[in-house]
């Protein structure tokens, strides 16, 4: 009789096509990943060299364990679930349930009878003469290699108690072990396995493949995923021997991985200078860019970590260093990751054309932006499903295989890093380090990859853990990062350092250089600290002003605005700058020239205030548009558009965010203007402040920013220096507030500097705990079971949970609308992010409405988990396209 794989639920019994037999899709899920670890490939090689074993002997191996990855189809039970016509089938025995998945019960089979194959011949192993302990080793070194094959629905699976009587047949017409037996057998002598003897009873060998496994696990489940497409390996209903259709499975896993961009990896070239980047044109290369492109390359994996000014060219320096690794057989491609979308949106925008040019003219390397917002991004959305003009010989209904391709990486985030080119959030690598389903796909996107982390300063310490044991993984996968900065304690170098060399098996790294700019290097017993020069076009010095008073800081923008200048006040909260905006547009004259911008707009409305940031203050920006223009805005001004002004406010904050912040302030070249000048709100200085210090002048502040004796060194040092001097004074600024300085505090601050320091060992104890242990492999460990559905845990550390909240609106005839109806992505583009204790406030949805908001969230599935909003039915709060969210409806128009 024939076993044989169902697809999907059940469908009428006259469907004969509803199945394919189960040995061919086997062969299917295999053929995929035989050509995914074709000899030549770089990832191939690599597994070979720390594994100590030869290309083709490996991927005989490791292939034929892919092929029994489904052994858990064999049981009546999963056989019994539907029962098509037409085809001859294994008989259902009533009294097995399907109450397992079949991922476990290919583990309880093989945990069950692998002994019996293995002395019976089955297993075709060599040396049946195994001793006590060498049966042990064997053992649990096939429990470790067989658990990605098992766990290939994205986690780990183990047999438990189970028993294979409850699931696994035997009647007089068949046998679902013995089945199970045949098919391997058959598989074992086609594929000629090639039994690594000495290997898998040696535990180094075996701690060895833990290090690899989830790498490994994620091969099994993109051969799985492409394997099961159905576009290429249609159903098989004919039995035939499996030597016959071994072939065919390969000719159409060829045909899947070419449209899917796995066929063939992109050819990366040798740098040939900057000019090579842009047609031609003569472009000298800053120091930092000097030296990225002098700089020996090692051998292994390595490091590099780039601390320069704004503007210094930390982007192309690390492209340098990408394309760089990349052909000296480092990595087959990048990923390019952020702290925001914002900035990845920015990103991926500048990167462009740019990455073609790190391999030859006919590669196609895919390029994926990757966050949660992405099929917002235009330029995304059109490059999806862009048509390259090499792709030819399509039929005009047809896609070509560059759009096929593209499609097929962009449909899931979970695919995003698999992309030969990706440019994204940092939470989007981060996810493979928690016990999301399928995280083993993005740490084998990963592994194939230089890792770019961009301002890596700018993390929380339950980030910075994340990231510690993130570069430690990828240290020891055999890939290399590129770190940028502009504003990296010595402390965090050091620890970034150590996480890589620690991944490395290494002693700590012995960081000594303080100068800045400075480009580290960290490898195999390899340690350079290279001081740089910074290009005079960059190095600045911005004068520090104070300001005590709300009052005072108004009526300086408005001396700004008399002078014709563009000001921009960035506020620490929402709520300071919606009160900030609304008494400048009482006092502008032109309060057109007064815009507003925060984190509490509908996306519809934030996408529309950013364009129309660009245009009054961005690069292009003419005299005109920028006269008297004011901006009021929170962190997301200085996190992520390309703009500058003339003057600046700026409340008090950490010295890293006054810098960045500082970075916005006459950012480009426009003819003269006076001398940059930062004014900085903060309270009256004092030595010796008592702790209501900061919340008396600014009570917002203080509850964003708990450590006040953060922001009170801040304050001291800039006091000090009386001005921002970049690079010159970097290394001052920075460690005066976040090095040795704990003996300046004074008495009345330390209450609340301890609780902060008790607060970050509670993140990084969090990060550990929801962390898994990559170091232990892909293995399910019953007694810390992490994998549970119910878990939220977030690559980011929150005081308090967020929700979206849509933003509704009731039609002319009574009906339920979002509020951006009738725009492309309505449904995303109508939410806003709010903390829970936010979304608590407003008016919750009227009772005559909950049907209809139902039948919403039904049809748009970007509404799930959402919580509905009713603008005009909350007597409260209000929301409005010029003032965003506010939590105490003014009556009285707000002028």
């Amino acid at each position: 009789m024939s076993y044989y794989l169902y697809w999907g639920k059940a469908k009428p019994a006259d469907e004969g096509d509803s199945c394919h037999l189960l040995p061919y899709h086997s062969l299917d899920v295999a053929a995929v990943g035989w050509h995914l670890l074709a000899p030549e490939r770089p990832l191939t090689q690599r597994l070979s060299r720390q594994l100590d074993i030869p290309p083709d002997a490996l991927r005989r191996f490791l292939v034929f364990l892919l092929g029994l990855h489904d052994l858990g189809k064999f049981a009546r039970a999963f056989q019994g679930v539907a029962r098509p016509e037409g085809v001859e089938l294994a008989p259902p025995i009533e009294r097995l349930a399907y109450t397992e998945r079949h991922d476990r019960l290919g583990a309880l089979l093989w945990q069950a009878r692998w002994i019996d194959w293995l002395q019976d011949g089955t297993l075709r192993w060599p040396d049946r003469g195994l001793d006590r302990n060498a049966r042990r080793q064997l053992s649990e070194t096939l429990r470790v290699i067989l658990a990605p094959m098992f766990g290939h629905h994205g986690q780990p699976v183990e047999a438990g108690r189970l028993e294979p009587t409850e699931f696994f047949g035997h009647d007089d017409s068949a046998s679902d072990i013995e089945a199970a037996r045949k098919f391997i057998a058959a598989w074992a002598i086609l594929i000629d396995i090639d039994w690594q003897c000495d290997k898998l009873v040696s535990q180094e060998w075996r701690e060895a493949f833990l290090a690899l496994s989830w790498t490994v696990a994620g091969w099994v489940t993109l051969s799985d995923w492409l394997g099961s497409n159905r576009d290429h390996f249609t159903y098989c209903q004919d039995p035939m021997p499996l030597a016959d259709y071994w072939p065919i499975a390969l000719e159409r896993a060829e045909l899947a991985l070419q449209e899917s961009g796995f066929a063939h990896p992109p050819e990366p070239v040798p740098y040939a200078g900057l000019a090579s980047w842009f047609g031609g044109q003569p472009v000298t290369p800053t120091p930092l860019q000097r030296e990225a492109e002098t700089l020996p390359i090692g051998d292994g994996p390595q490091l590099f970590i780039l601390e320069d000014v704004t503007g210094a060219g930390k982007t192309e320096a690390a492209c340098i260093l990408t394309q760089r690794l990349l052909a000296a057989g480092h990595g087959e491609g990048l990923y390019f990751a952020l702290p925001t979308m914002a900035t990845s949106n920015a990103m991926y925008e500048r990167l462009g054309d740019l990455h073609r040019r790190f391999y030859a003219a006919a590669s196609r390397p895919s390029f994926v932006l990757a966050h949660g917002a992405r099929e917002l991004n235009e330029a995304f959305v059109k490059a999806v499903a862009e048509e390259q003009p090499e792709d030819r010989d399509y039929a005009t209904d047809d896609m070509t295989a560059t759009t096929r391709c593209n499609r097929w990486l962009a449909d899931s985030r979970k695919k995003s890093l698999l992309a030969d080119v990706g440019v994204g959030t940092i939470d989007q690598a981060l996810m493979g380090l928690l016990p999301f389903r399928h995280q083993s796909l993005r740490l084998y996107g990963l592994a194939r990859k230089v890792l770019i982390v961009d301002e890596v300063h700018a993390y929380d310490h339950y980030m910075q853990t994340l990231l510690h044991q993130l570069l430690a993984y990828h240290a020891r996968q055999g890939g290399s990062a590129i770190l940028l900065t502009a504003t990296l304690p010595h402390g965090m170098r050091e620890a970034l350092a150590e996480a890589w060399r620690e991944g490395l098996g290494q002693a700590p790294a012995t960081l000594q250089e303080e100068s800045f700019p400075l480009l580290t290097q960290v490898g195999h017993d390899l340690e350079r600290e290279t001081p740089l020069a910074t290009r005079p076009e960059v190095a600045r010095e911005v004068g520090v002003d104070w300001l005590t008073t709300e009052e005072q800081a108004l009526d300086t923008v408005m001396a700004a605005v008399e002078e014709g200048q563009c000001v921009a006040w960035v506020r620490n909260t929402v709520d300071d700058a919606i009160r900030a905006y609304e008494q400048l547009s009482l006092r502008h004259p032109d309060p057109e020239r007064c815009l507003l911008f925060h984190s509490r707009f509908a996306m519809t409305d934030r996408q529309r205030i950013e364009s129309d940031v660009i245009a009054r203050l961005g690069k292009a920006s003419t005299p005109d548009q920028r006269r008297g223009q004011v901006l009021i805005s929170t962190q997301v001004f200085q996190e992520s558009l390309d703009c500058d002004v003339d003057y600046m406010v700026s409340d008090l904050a950490p010295i890293d965010l006054l810098i960045q912040r500082a970075g916005r302030l006459q950012r480009h070249v426009r003819g003269p203007r006076s001398a940059p000048m930062l004014a900085v709100l903060a309270p009256e200085w004092s030595d010796s402040p008592d702790a209501q210090w900061l919340k008396r002048a600014l009570p917002g502040t203080q509850a964003v920013y708990r450590d006040t004796s953060l922001l009170w060194l801040t304050q001291r040092v800039l006091r000090e220096l009386g001005a921002i001097r970049m690079p010159d004074e970097a290394r001052t600024l920075i460690e005066s507030v976040y090095g040795r300085v704990a003996d300046l505090v004074p008495d009345d601050l330390q209450d609340a500097r301890i609780e902060q320091h008790g607060m970050k060992r509670v993140a990084v104890s969090m990060a550990n705990f929801n962390a898994l242990s990559l170091e232990q492999g892909y293995l399910r460990h019953p007694e810390l079971d992490q994998w549970q559905e119910e878990l939220e845990i977030g690559t980011r550390l929150v005081d308090e949970p967020t929700l979206n909240v849509v933003l509704l609106k009731c039609t002319a005839d009574g009906e339920l609308a979002l509020c951006a109806e009738g725009e492309r992505h309505a449904a995303m583009l109508s939410q806003v992010k709010l903390r829970q204790s936010q979304a608590e406030k407003l008016a919750d949805l009227p009772a005559g409405f909950r049907a209809k908001w139902e039948a919403l969230q039904e049809r748009l599935k970007a509404l799930r988990f959402t919580r509905p909003w009713l603008v005009e039915a909350d007597s409260d709060c209000a929301y409005d396209a010029q003032w965003g969210v506010r939590f105490s409806r003014d009556k009285e128009n707000p002028r």
